[in-house]
């Protein structure tokens, strides 16, 4: 299909065809696939994409950056740790690595922190 519609259009639930553009501008609809799309690409992206350029604003550009490297850093090394112990122990998902990293109590701060951000996902926050 053409961006704008013009060669093939896709026929609707009401028989009429909809172009390109009236699929992809028409209103959101609850538990629309659109919908879905939309706040899967919330959640994975979040707030702190869009909250950048607002760090920067505060912090200016070297510390900003010096910010930025420190949370990559961050990010990369917890993902091998995780990585490392799940390949070690042969452990196949994040409940069990945290079971054998911190025993039972590590497991429930997990299913802790999973609901909590579950619960911000859903509300926006």
């Amino acid at each position: 299909m053409s961006p704008f519609g013009r060669y093939k259009k896709e026929p609707n639930t009401r028989g009429r065809s909809r172009s390109f553009t009236e699929r992809a501008f028409s209103k959101l609809e609850k538990g629309s696939l659109r919908g879905s799309i939309m706040n899967l690409c919330n959640a994975a992206i979040g707030g702190g994409v869009l909250s950048l350029p607002f760090v920067f604003v505060l912090n200016g550009w070297v510390i900003g950056t010096a910010m930025m490297i420190i949370g990559l850093v961050a990010g990369v090394w917890s993902n091998l740790m995780i990585a490392k112990m799940a390949i070690n122990k042969n452990l196949g998902n994040l409940d069990n690595i945290a079971r054998a990293a911190g025993g039972k109590a590590m497991q429930n701060l997990l299913s802790v922190m999973t609901l909590i951000f579950m619960g911000g996902v859903c509300t926006g926050l």
